[in-house]
Order: structure tokens, then C-alpha cells, then sequence
């Protein structure tokens, strides 16, 4: 199945690679042509004005246009060679991943949060991470929107469900998330919508009702009173009176006219990636409902978000073209260019200003969601969950971490029902005790994503997650480890006497203080835990703990990874069994180490 998958990228990647060429073949052709008829208005000059200006004039003119005809298919060609170069690193970089090579893709460090309520004890975030293996986004607003869904525990059942169809929908369109993906690559609006386009907040712009009608008539007596002055039927002041009136208008709000530029400006590009992926999403035909209701946000009166985002694009371009110092006078001059460009963006502001957020959002959500989709397209022989809306239960048979190769994985079944509060887990160090809870808790967040997990079959009932596994001692706030750790427990409990339903993943509690203290202080953590009616796994070398199974039978059960000696070599199946572990190995390690004799 892996090769399957691998194979269809790598032939993606080749066709791609070809369309590539071609297209780079195109562009030189066309940028040497569009040279040729640029270096030929000269010769033209020289040559044929002095035979007949007529044929000169026209040359030139052909000239001319085609040089502007073949800049705006360069600029299409462009385009269309960036298009196809990122069609083609996005096959290559898949198949990097497949071969357990993240590193093409974000690792989102900017998210480590150490008192999160389990992304840092479950290295979701940061290099060879678990964002990094799933993480395919290529905006802002989707990398953060995909973050934030990771580290939330969805308790909805039915959003999931939902969800889920729409991740297997998108699963199933390969093509169309590619061209997504390969449209919306590179493109950064971070902060663009919210302080930009917020109806709530427009840049003010003054006298607008003088304006309407200021720019309908001064360029149009512009016009009038330049034909006749270039006539000679009118004295010169006449024109330079009305040009001047524009400069004066054009003065008085120049400060405004800044603010526009300021936030508006070097948009027209990103704007027009962003235009093309409304398109995209409009053109696709969604049946589940979740996608459905997305692409629904993108109407406003039966005019699609893509064609109001186009037409903002439109007045950026002409808002540009008084970037160049003469253009801009001859236009400001005549037509009051740059006061009607912010007129019309003004307008367009408190039309449509506050529904532009909303539209990116649905982009940030699609560019997230196809993320989960590329883990269920690459991962055709994992499970989609059963979620369980009633009562708790987690069922899994070969369930394994997603990060580690198939090939090297231990697979193990796993079972907690809604009487079976708390799961005592023991065994000898790297036995796989660590890395066991780690597989449940990722699982965990895949399934409230809507996603499949690493397991053949898999139930579970949406609840928040808790972790207490990599606590850190903080000297800025003068916190020794155990305190840290003492805050942390509190901040659990204090939870979950407020009423909320949390799973917890404990891996050795209270490590910095004395193994009585710890033993007295597990015990009465662990009763409170049953107290309040939660559900854990605990992870611990103190096998007196254990005991307490005895003390709440069917609520807390033991379980172990056991690991073999054998002569001087440690023998580890990383198999989950029942019971309690016969063996440690700590004395044995530092012995063959050399540590102690």
C-alpha cells in the first residue's frame, strides 16, 4: 500500500517536472520575443519614418502592442511556471514524508507551550513532531487554524462526525487539493483582513456625498476645457484653472490617500491568490455537510466571494498605476485618479469590508482541513473511529503512534470501559510505557479531529485531555520541579471538581520528591481521581501502587510491559499485557554500563 501511494506521487511529480519545462521554455522564448519588438521601435525610427511616417507609425504601433501583448502573457506564463513548480514540490515533498522525512514541512515551534493541557508532553509541536508529520497548510491562517484545532479537545460528537465526512470527502479529491494547495503556496495575509477590510474600524474618509459628485463633474469639465484649449478656442487659464482644482483636491487629501496606500498597498498579488482559491472552493461541487456550510459563506446576495474579492483586486491594480511618477500626474491631473481609487476602495470597504474576514477564515479552514485529508489519503489501511456519545469508553485493537515507521512499529490492543475509571500501567525502564501513552494520547486528538488513527479499529468517546508527563521547573518564577508539578496536579483537580469531564495521561507522578512521599502522595491522588470519577492511565515503577486494584476492583486494573533477561541482553516485545511487571532493569543497565559493578 505504501509503495501504491508512493508511486502515484512520484509519477505526479514527473508529470509535473515535464509541464515545468515546458513552460520554461516558453517564458525564454517569450521574454527574447518581447526584447525583439521592444529593441525594434529604434531601427524602426531610423529607418522607415524617413521613407514614409505613415508605414512608421504603424510599425511602431504594432511594435508597440506586441511588446504589451507579450509582457501580459509573460506575466500569465509566470504564473503558470510558479503553479506547476509548486504542483511539483508538493508530489516530491510527499514523497519525503512517506520515507519519514519531515523536514519540507512547518514544524510549528512558535506553538511549544509547556503548560498546555498535553501538547508539550505529547510533542505536538517542534522539529520531527507530530504537526510537523501532519502540518501540509500553506497559509497562515490555515498553519494557525490547524494548531489550534490540535490543541483543543473536541467534545462534540456530532461536529466530529461531521467532520469526519468532510476529511473523507476531501480525501477522495487529490486533484483539487493539490491545485489548491499549489494556488495558495506561499501566500501570507497574517493580520491582513482584521486591520485592513473590519467594517467595524474603515479608514474614514471625508465629505463623501462632495466627492460623488466632485468626481462625476471636475474631470469631465477637464476633459471639455482640454479639447478646447488644445483648439485654441479657450484662454490657458481655463485648463490650468481646472488642473489646478484637481491638485488642490488632490493636496487636501493626500494624508488620507497615504493611509490607503499604507494599508492597502503591495496587496494585488496575494489578493489574487487568494481570489483564485475562493474560485476553486466556489467551482467544487461538496456533499458533505460540513463543506457544504463552509462554501455557503461565500455569497453575499448571490454574488460569490471570488468576484467581490476580484473586483477589490481591480481597483489595487489602478490604485497602482500612479506609481509612476508621470503616469500618476497625467492621470491625477485629468481625472482626480488617486481620490476616485480611494473612493471606490472606501466604498467597497463598508460594502463588503466585514464579510472578507469570514471569507478567509473559510480558506484557512479548507487549507486546514486538507491536511487531515492528505493523513487519510497516505494512511489507507488506518481506522476511521467509532465515537461513542454515551457514557466513556476507548477500544483499540493494533493501535500504534503515527510518528514511527510501520515497519519498526509495536501495534497493541488497549481497552478502557465507562466503570473502568483508572489503568495502572508498569514496567521496566524503556519497555515502552512512555511511548504507549504518548500513542494513545495522539490518537486521541486525531479522532477529535474528525481524522483516522493509527490503529485497525478504534472507539472512543470525545473528552478533553489531560497530560502530566514532562512537568519543568521554571527559575524566572523561583519553582523548584515538584512545586511545577504540585500546580499542575491542582490545576487537574480543580477541573474536575468545577464539573469537567477530562481523560488523563500520568506518566510517573510526583518524581521530584522521596519514594514515601511519593508513594503516600500517588495513593491519595489516585483515590481522589476515583472520588471525582475520571478516568486515567498511570504510568509508574511503583509497583505498591498496583495494590490499589485490589482495593477498587473492576474501577483500577493493572497492566504492564514486561521485559526478559537474558543472559547480559535485555530482550523488549513492547507488548501491553495484564498484570502486573515481574521485572526491572535499572541495576542491570547500569551494571552492563559500567555505571556501578
Amino acid at each position: 500500500m505504501k509503495q501504491k501511494i508512493t508511486g502515484q506521487y512520484e509519477t505526479l511529480a514527473q508529470q509535473y517536472q515535464q509541464e515545468l519545462d515546458k513552460k520554461k521554455i516558453q517564458v525564454r522564448f517569450i521574454s527574447w520575443l518581447r526584447l525583439a519588438f521592444f529593441l525594434s521601435v529604434v531601427p524602426v525610427f531610423i529607418y522607415l519614418m524617413p521613407v514614409s511616417q505613415l508605414i512608421g507609425w504603424i510599425t511602431v504601433f504594432f511594435c508597440l502592442a506586441a511588446f504589451l501583448f507579450l509582457v501580459k502573457r509573460s506575466v500569465s506564463l509566470e504564473k503558470q511556471l510558479k503553479y506547476f513548480r509548486n504542483l511539483f514540490e508538493i508530489n516530491t515533498n510527499e514523497v519525503k514524508g512517506i520515507h519519514r522525512d519531515f523536514s519540507p514541512f512547518e514544524p510549528g515551534t512558535e506553538f511549544i507551550h509547556p503548560d498546555h493541557d498535553y501538547s508539550y508532553d505529547l510533542d505536538l509541536f517542534g522539529e520531527n513532531s507530530f504537526f510537523q508529520f501532519l502540518n501540509r497548510t500553506v497559509t497562515s491562517g490555515g498553519k494557525n487554524k490547524l494548531a489550534g484545532s490540535v490543541q483543543k479537545s473536541n467534545q462534540d460528537a456530532e461536529i466530529i462526525r461531521q467532520k469526519q465526512m468532510a476529511v473523507n470527502e476531501l480525501a477522495g479529491c487529490l486533484d483539487w487539493r493539490q491545485q489548491f494547495l499549489a494556488t495558495g503556496r506561499n501566500a501570507e495575509i497574517s493580520g491582513f483582513a482584521e486591520t485592513v477590510f473590519h467594517q467595524k474600524e474603515p479608514i474614514l474618509l471625508k465629505h463623501i456625498s462632495f466627492l460623488k459628485v466632485i468626481l462625476a463633474v471636475l474631470p469631465v469639465i477637464t476633459l471639455l476645457l482640454g479639447f478646447l484649449w488644445v483648439m485654441d478656442s479657450i484662454p490657458d487659464l481655463f485648463f490650468y484653472g481646472a488642473v489646478f482644482m484637481q491638485w488642490v483636491l488632490f493636496l487636501s487629501y493626500s494624508q488620507t490617500i497615504g493611509k490607503f496606500k499604507k494599508a492597502f498597498g503591495l496587496k494585488t498579488k496575494l489578493l489574487n491568490q487568494y481570489a483564485d482559491m475562493l474560485l476553486l472552493i466556489e467551482k467544487k461541487e461538496f456533499k458533505s455537510a460540513y463543506l457544504v456550510h463552509q462554501k455557503n459563506k461565500l455569497y453575499n446576495q448571490g454574488k460569490p466571494a471570488s468576484q467581490i474579492t476580484s473586483s477589490l483586486q481591480k481597483i489595487l491594480n489602478e490604485l497602482d498605476y500612479s506609481q509612476n511618477i508621470i503616469v500618476g500626474f497625467v492621470l491625477d491631473s485629468i481625472f482626480l485618479w488617486d481620490i476616485r481609487c480611494i473612493y471606490r476602495l472606501y466604498k467597497w470597504q463598508k460594502t463588503y469590508g466585514g464579510q472578507l474576514e469570514e471569507w478567509f477564515e473559510v480558506i484557512a479552514e479548507i487549507d486546514s482541513l486538507i491536511s487531515l485529508a492528505n493523513l487519510n489519503y497516505n494512511h489507507p489501511e488506518w481506522t476511521v473511529p467509532t465515537i461513542n456519545a454515551d457514557g466513556f469508553v476507548i477500544q483499540a485493537e493494533n493501535l500504534g503512534h503515527p510518528l514511527i515507521a510501520a515497519e519498526k512499529r509495536i501495534d497493541n490492543h488497549f481497552y478502557l470501559s465507562d466503570g473502568e475509571q483508572v489503568v495502572i500501567i508498569t514496567g521496566a525502564n524503556m519497555a515502552g510505557k512512555s511511548t504507549f501513552l504518548r500513542t494513545v494520547g495522539i490518537n486521541l486528538i486525531l479522532a477529535a479531529q474528525g481524522c483516522k488513527v493509527c490503529a485497525t479499529s478504534f472507539a472512543f468517546s470525545p473528552v478533553r485531555l489531560f497530560t502530566n508527563m514532562r512537568t519543568t521547573d521554571n527559575l524566572m518564577k523561583d519553582e523548584s520541579y515538584f512545586y511545577a508539578e504540585l500546580l499542575r496536579l491542582k490545576y487537574m483537580l480543580d477541573q474536575l471538581r468545577s464539573g469537567e469531564k477530562l481523560f488523563i495521561i500520568i506518566d510517573e507522578m510526583l518524581k521530584g520528591t522521596n519514594s514515601i512521599d511519593k508513594l503516600n502522595g500517588s495513593v491519595e491522588l489516585l483515590k481522589q481521581l476515583v472520588e471525582l470519577n475520571t478516568h486515567c492511565m498511570v504510568a509508574t515503577h511503583d509497583l505498591k501502587l498496583t495494590e490499589l486494584a485490589g482495593q477498587f476492583p473492576g474501577v483500577i486494573k493493572n497492566q504492564c510491559f514486561d521485559v526478559n533477561l537474558s543472559g547480559d541482553e535485555l530482550q523488549f516485545d513492547y507488548k501491553l499485557k495484564e498484570g502486573v511487571t515481574s521485572t526491572m532493569n535499572a541495576t542491570f543497565l547500569m551494571k552492563k554500563m559500567g555505571i556501578i559493578k
